[in-house]
């Protein structure tokens, strides 16, 4: 029986993908059909890894059973899936922060980003490093299907007369800064006017 197993196993290492998203150049250029296609590639790129991740995995569950080494394994397993989880809910949160900062500026809630760009077509590199080309892009195509969330980018929206009316006198003295000052700087507050308040002089 377990000769059965190892003939149906294959024992050679199923490469994985490379995982870093490099910025395609020119692929603005492209156009709509050309990003469509790099999604689709880029979709394909990701069901490959993933495919290839659960083969090897399948792999070392059944060298483990052949090997009598299933409880081992089976910790190793759960230990892998904490680490895996951890990471992802780590990657999440690295994204969620870049897609806010890429969102800043060009939306009036830079959080709706979240709510309408899916995080999982985005990746985390290995030293934590995310694609902001490919985030800004997202952005873009989310303001072009819904301008409605495109921050204001006028400061003012009042005519340019607006603005404070009558003058601003010098700032004024109280009676208790006098206190502390000596007649020569109390006579020049008073050419300056800083006087006026305390003397009745409007």
């Amino acid at each position: 029986m377990s000769e059965e197993i190892v003939d149906a196993v294959d024992t050679e290492l199923v490469e994985a993908p490379a995982e870093v998203e490099a910025p395609i150049e020119g692929a603005e250029a492209l156009g709509d059909p050309g990003k469509k296609a790099l999604d689709t590639m880029k979709a394909e790129r990701k069901a490959a890894t993933d495919r290839a991740k659960a083969a090897e995995a399948e792999r070392d569950a059944l060298k483990a059973q052949l090997e009598g080494r299933e409880a081992e394994h089976a910790k190793e397993q759960e230990r892998q899936a904490a680490k895996d989880e951890a990471l992802a809910a780590a990657n999440k949160r690295i994204l969620s922060a870049e897609l806010r900062a890429a969102a800043k500026g060009k939306l009036a809630d830079p959080t709706d980003a979240g709510l309408y760009i899916d995080l999982n077509e985005f990746e985390v590199s290995d030293d934590g490093d995310v694609n902001s080309d490919s985030l800004r892009e997202a952005i873009d195509d989310l303001l072009a299907r819904k301008p409605h969330l495109a921050a204001d980018t006028r400061l003012f929206s009042g005519a340019a007369d607006q603005g404070a009316k009558g003058t601003s006198g010098p700032s004024q003295l109280r009676e208790a800064d006098l206190d502390s000052m000596s007649v020569a700087e109390i006579n020049q507050a008073r050419r300056d006017g800083r006087l006026n308040k305390i003397l009745g002089i409007s």
